[in-house]
């Protein structure tokens, strides 16, 4: 388990420099979801290995998180502005 979790955060590093080096904006916002997207992995694999409910707790707020950073950033890119 601990292999996958370091797979995990090796390819969260290789979006990350996906973020950074991103062709487009669309291709870095989608970046920055994977990255996300991974982290929750690796928060619910802790939360199994180490026994602690209290990550599950953690992922699912940061899943949360993300998801409405996603709608907020989706707004801007549409319509320049968020309000």
């Amino acid at each position: 388990m601990i292999g996958v979790m370091i797979a995990l955060l090796l390819f969260a590093g290789g979006c990350l420099f996906r973020v950074l080096r991103g062709p487009t904006l669309l291709d870095r916002v989608a970046a920055i979801d994977a990255v996300g997207v991974l982290l929750t992995l690796v928060l619910v694999l802790l939360a199994h290995l180490l026994e602690r409910v209290i990550f599950l707790d953690i992922a699912m707020v940061y899943a949360l998180l993300m998801f409405a950073d996603l709608l907020i950033i989706s707004k801007f890119i549409e319509k320049g502005e968020v309000s």
